[in-house]
């Protein structure tokens, strides 16, 4: 029964989104199964040698081992099989997840089984189940309690956080787990001689004595093995504590004094702002905000190396560091305050009490209390996307099981403006009913949020830009999603290494894998060039132009980087007219203005080689700060010399010298409004973090002039800061 149930586990596995292969999601589908029912293969030999006229429970033991390590290739080879329907990931790729996920649980529920075989061979079943639940339960109650967003279960596995974090491979703490997996498993297997019929009591006794040793020695080393986290391990890390009214932060030790005061004062103005959309008090319960240094570390800390998250029933958030104003706490900041209004288990609403929690509304809440800045407004994004035929079903969108089967930019926009739109029609109390309540009426207001969104045409710039932002699919439709994000992880730690010949060929494993997505050309393309291999960089740029789903912003990354390779070989006809054909496309306000600078550049021959090397060849070395300075002598009418110069000193936080630079700019001619733009929001900046409240006023309130909804909603954000 338990093979037969393997094989119809491994069959429905072959239909499921990112279990259909080799991988993670398929490895711990299997150990959840093998942790419940593994037990099995044990009971059955444990009662089949009972029966024995001679029973043996050394016999007994290894059949039941030999078993369960047997039967769990039953899924590799049905998945193997699969293979040959589906796109093709590759196909031993997630071995090692699998042989340290699956089969680690597997032997540990069938040497369980023996052991609850001899001891009790009638409730044998009952008693395995039993131990599975505590155990379970224990596992996942650091999860509940605890900072950490990752769970270890001997028997079930191991949940590695966030599905947005699509890098899943094997850890230091994942081997030294099941190396404690494997110990309980000895422990098992001593407690059923011990218990069971033969001479091997003794030998029994010793084995179970000395393997649960080991096993209770890891276990014992959680915290310092990072299987187990604690808010004090966290602290010892990370090392600086800082309290902000309502907010306790804390950072690595070595943030600067300065950067901790602006950190402080970003925190409590998004506090504040958040508290104010949903009319509560701005007083409330202590939140906690931990940033980490990198990626790297948050994941081997707590999980989620690139997704940051909330636990707002421990009003804990969890995020790396960044540059005040950081970038997402005012969204984080948004899920703790809403604690306030949700009675389910977990502080936010949903289904049974919140244990299914109903994501759209949370994320969406967030969305609209944060309003994220930039050039378009989250609303003239959902406005592209209905146009782009992209917008998610708002009804589907709000059920708690499918809004992870949206692509997640999508899925964020969509739910934010939606949210936003309740807002604006019933005010903070109808927002806090709908969350309070788990009902953001998203089937009885659907039809006049999109009879609003349609009022207003989206502004064809947007259209273009959200073609290439929201284009990719969620995760659950890429075949081997995964596999991509490993490939793409290791190629550009190779590039960093000296070796982009490797690289490429992991990229062009890429593209033959999600064919579909040209920027996956683009990379192949950049690492093409490192390694030398100009004909074939030439060939995959002409498949990258001739792409289908090539979006007017990536066409114009191709043609800028082709014009930079004809402007590093000195041909600057076929540069300039390379970027002129860029500066038709619709790109991001960044892209632009280097491409503008790189046609300034070709203007004049006395302009190229500084701005040759900084833009065309990313060289901000001191000979280029020295040939911007020089430019700069030499053309005392043109501004954008001096912008270069305030950005350089910006990229390595000298406020006070890129300030005076910024003023040289604006006193001068700049090549486009863009410019001017981004000076005075430079200037605000640079006030900012030399606490000039008066200029940093000055500039940002010159830059809400005559600017589009984006822009002066980003330009009001920062006035709120000073």
């Amino acid at each position: 029964m338990y093979a037969g149930a393997l094989v119809a586990v491994s069959l429905c596995a072959a239909f499921l989104p990112l279990a259909d292969h080799l991988g993670y999601e398929l490895a711990e589908i299997i150990a959840l199964f093998a942790g419940l029912f593994g037990a099995a293969p044990g009971i059955a030999a444990a009662r089949a040698e009972l029966i024995r006229p001679v029973p043996d429970a050394l016999r007994a033991v290894g059949r039941a081992l030999s078993s369960a390590a047997l039967l769990l290739l039953i899924p590799v080879a049905v998945i193997l099989l699969n293979g040959l329907r589906r796109p093709a990931c590759e196909p031993l790729a997630g071995l090692v997840l699998y042989a340290l996920i699956a089969m680690p649980s597997g032997i540990l529920a069938s040497a369980l089984g023996a052991a609850c075989g001899f001891a009790w061979p009638r409730r044998a079943g009952l008693v395995a189940f039993a131990v599975f639940l505590v155990t379970l339960t224990v596992a996942l109650w650091p999860l509940a309690r605890g900072p950490q967003v990752y769970a270890y279960h001997h028997l079930g596995g191991m949940f590695p956080g966030p599905i947005y974090d699509e890098v899943i491979r094997p850890t230091r703490a994942l081997y030294l787990f099941r190396l404690g997996t494997l110990l309980y498993a000895g422990m098992c297997a001593g407690i059923a001689l011990f218990s069971g019929p033969g001479r091997r009591r003794r030998a029994g006794l010793a084995i179970a004595a000395a393997c649960g040793a080991g096993a209770l020695a890891i276990s014992s080393q959680a915290e310092r093995f990072h299987f187990r986290a604690s808010t004090e391990l966290l602290d010892r890390e990370l090392g600086g504590t800082l309290e902000a009214g309502t907010i306790v932060l804390h950072f690595p030790r070595e943030k600067t004094k300065e950067a901790r005061a602006l950190l402080a004062r970003d925190a409590e103005v998004s506090w504040r702002a958040v508290r104010e959309f949903a009319g509560l008090p701005v007083e409330g319960r202590k939140v906690h905000v931990f940033l980490y240094r990198s990626a790297e570390e948050k994941r081997r800390l707590i999980g989620a190396a690139e997704t940051s998250f909330t636990k707002p029933w421990l009003r804990q958030i969890h995020t790396n560091d960044a540059p005040s104003p950081h970038f997402i706490l005012r969204h984080e900041l948004a899920h703790a305050a809403f604690a306030d209004l949700s009675s389910g288990v977990f502080a936010v609403p949903g289904r049974l009490r919140g244990l299914v929690p109903d994501i759209a509304l949370v994320e969406g809440a967030a969305v609209a209390a944060d309003w994220p800045p930039g050039e378009f407004t989250v609303d003239e994004e959902a406005r592209a996307l209905r146009e782009l035929k992209l917008l998610p079903d708002l009804r589907r969108l709000f059920r708690p099981e499918l809004f992870y089967a949206e692509s997640g930019p999508r899925a964020y926009v969509a739910a934010g403006s939606f949210i936003r739109f309740l807002w604006r029609k019933g005010g903070a109390g109808a927002f806090r009913s709908a969350y309070a309540a788990d009902d953001p009426q998203a089937d009885a207001l659907a039809d006049a949020y999109l009879g609003w969104l349609s009022s207003e045409p989206a502004p064809a710039r947007a259209v273009a830009l959200a073609q290439q932002r929201f284009a990719s699919p969620s995760i659950v439709r890429r075949p081997c999603a995964h596999e991509v994000a490993e490939l793409r992880r290791e190629a550009a730690s190779i590039v960093a290494g000296g070796d982009p010949a490797r690289a490429a060929a992991l990229l062009a494993r890429c593209v033959s894998l999600e064919p579909g997505d040209p920027s996956l050309l683009v990379e192949l393309r950049r690492a093409q060039l490192r390694a030398g291999d100009i004909a074939a960089a030439n060939a995959t740029e002409e498949k990258a132009l001739g792409h289908p789903n090539l979006a007017q912003p990536l066409r114009a990354t191709l043609l800028t980087e082709s014009g930079d390779a004809a402007w590093a070989a000195s041909d600057l006809a076929t540069a300039r007219q390379r970027f002129l054909s860029a500066l038709a496309l619709v790109q991001p306000e960044p892209a632009e203005r280097a491409l503008r600078a790189r046609l300034w550049a070709l203007s004049d021959p006395r302009r190229s080689p500084a701005l040759r090397k900084l833009l065309a060849e990313g060289d901000t070395g001191p000979e280029t700060v020295l040939g911007l300075k020089e430019l700069q002598e030499a053309e005392p009418a043109e501004g954008l010399p001096s912008y270069l110069l305030a950005k350089q000193l910006q990229n390595r936080g000298g406020w006070e010298a890129s300030r005076r630079y910024l003023a040289q700019a604006l006193s001068r001619r700049l090549p486009h409004p863009l410019f001017v733009e981004e000076t005075l929001r430079m200037q605000g900046i640079a006030a900012w973090h030399l606490d000039d409240a008066a200029r940093g006023r000055a500039a940002f309130a010159e830059l809400a002039k005559n600017a589009q909804p984006g822009r002066a909603l980003e330009a009001k954000r920062w006035l709120g800061l000073f």
